[in-house]
């Protein structure tokens, strides 16, 4: 067997570094027009000219606008699980519901300019479509893998929160945890919207009575 079989040659790492830094660098100049504009006032053909590059080149690296979109989407995911994650790791916190929704309102109020981008329009349909690509064996885009992959960690860990939860209050239920998870992502405008406000004491409302209502939940 050849020993150097499977081994990539220098000049081939040397331009996978080179494409994963200009990659990274469309993302970030993406992520400023997504994050301040929005996405249906952000053209591919700003972010190239902001970039230096041609809109064939950012087409050689993205699929499309939405797949653009979606890879800076993936970096707020990444970032919303390292909150998740650093705020269950601090000590004395309890893993439950109630931490999970205050882990949130610490991730926006770390990253502010990611809020619009958890609006569900254009990140719904881009995870849609995902879902039916995934379903009929169409091959992802590196964006949406990487999408993909911080959304499914996401959702392990709520799953993971939700079950403690339950199991701690001695909840005895067959309730789907991503029945869980979708219900409460159809409050994330109304947080976002208590937090602009600055209603810190009625999202700790909030969060008491979703984490009661499951620890008590019959179905």
């Amino acid at each position: 067997m050849n020993s150097n079989e499977g081994l990539i040659s220098p000049k081939k790492q040397r331009l996978e570094q080179e494409r994963k830094y200009r990659r990274n660098a469309i993302i970030k100049i993406a992520e400023e027009f997504f994050t301040s504009q929005g996405y249906a006032d952000t053209m591919v053909d700003t972010i190239a000219t902001k970039a230096g590059y041609s809109k064939a080149t950012i087409y050689n690296y993205f699929e499309s606008k939405d797949d653009l979109f979606i890879a800076v989407a993936s970096k707020a995911f990444d970032k919303l699980f390292q909150t998740f994650e650093d705020t269950f790791n601090q000590p004395g916190v309890r893993f439950e519901l109630k931490t999970l929704g205050e882990a949130y309102v610490t991730f926006l109020e770390k990253y502010p300019e990611y809020t619009g981008l958890f609006n569900p329009g254009p990140l719904g349909l881009a995870i849609g479509k995902m879902i039916t690509k995934e379903k009929t064996k169409q091959p992802l885009t590196e964006s949406e893998k990487e999408f993909r992959s911080h959304q499914l960690k996401i959702e392990k860990f709520m799953t993971d929160v939700i079950m403690t939860t339950m199991k701690n209050a001695g909840t005895s239920t067959n309730l789907d945890p991503f029945s869980v998870i979708m219900a409460l992502s159809t409050l994330d405008s109304a947080i976002r919207e208590l937090l602009v406000r600055g209603s810190r004491e009625h999202l700790n409302v909030l969060f008491n009575i979703i984490d009661k209502g499951l620890k008590h939940y019959n179905d």
